[in-house]
């Protein structure tokens, strides 16, 4: 059976990388850069010495730019091709930054700044791309809102106090899961906002910005 390759609207020709070194050879196995990436790579830009954590890092370009900049960087990733690339350009590029392979940020602790990509398209059984890798990179379950959900869920345990989260979503997710997202994380006393946004072909993509409420 052949692969279903997919890709996400708008993103049929990758923009050039980010980071200062070029991804080396392999890099079929990891979601490249893309629209999302642009869009949630500005929120790397954080002040020297601040501590940052990118969740689902795949190919490292907002990681990267944090690092360089003097931040104290964990970056996570189940897919093990996307962590042992991340750390050769890290070392080309001379950067330090810490790789976790671990699902979400699981036994991680509080950061200043959380980034996230989670996968975002709505993805069927029938539909699920059987290389394990495009896969996790991509499927989002059949509302698109699977781990979406769960990230959020699990973020007050990653924020330090003052912190914020810039997590991707995307009009291709349903809205009605969007909408439970977003009430749970207001009616725990937290904060949400769009921070930017990019409109493509048949879809928008959203920057949201989330902060703590409380202690």
């Amino acid at each position: 059976m052949e692969p279903i390759r997919r890709h996400r609207a708008g993103a049929r020709s990758p923009p050039a990388a980010l980071g200062r070194s070029p991804p080396p050879d392999g890099a079929r196995s990891v979601y490249p850069p893309r629209e999302d990436t642009l869009l949630l790579a500005k929120f790397a830009r954080v002040p020297r010495g601040s501590t940052l954590l990118e969740i689902g890092t795949g190919s490292g370009e907002a990681a990267l730019i944090a690092a360089h900049r003097g931040a104290r960087v964990v970056a996570t990733d189940l897919n093990p091709h996307a962590l042992l690339q991340l750390a050769a350009r890290a070392r080309a590029d001379g950067v330090v930054l810490s790789l976790v392979r671990t699902d979400l940020a699981r036994g991680l602790g509080r950061f200043d700044r959380v980034l996230a990509n989670p996968p975002y398209l709505p993805t069927r059984p029938a539909e699920r791309d059987p290389d394990r890798w495009h896969n996790i990179a991509l499927d989002g379950g059949p509302d698109g809102c699977r781990v979406t959900a769960r990230l959020v869920r699990e973020l007050p345990d990653h924020l330090l106090p003052g912190g914020e989260a810039f997590v991707v979503v995307s009009s291709l997710q349903r809205s009605s899961g969007l909408d439970r997202i977003r009430s749970r994380w207001t009616r725990q006393g937290g904060v949400i906002e769009v921070a930017d946004s990019r409109d493509l072909e048949g879809e928008t993509l959203f920057a949201w910005r989330l902060a703590r409420g409380g202690p």
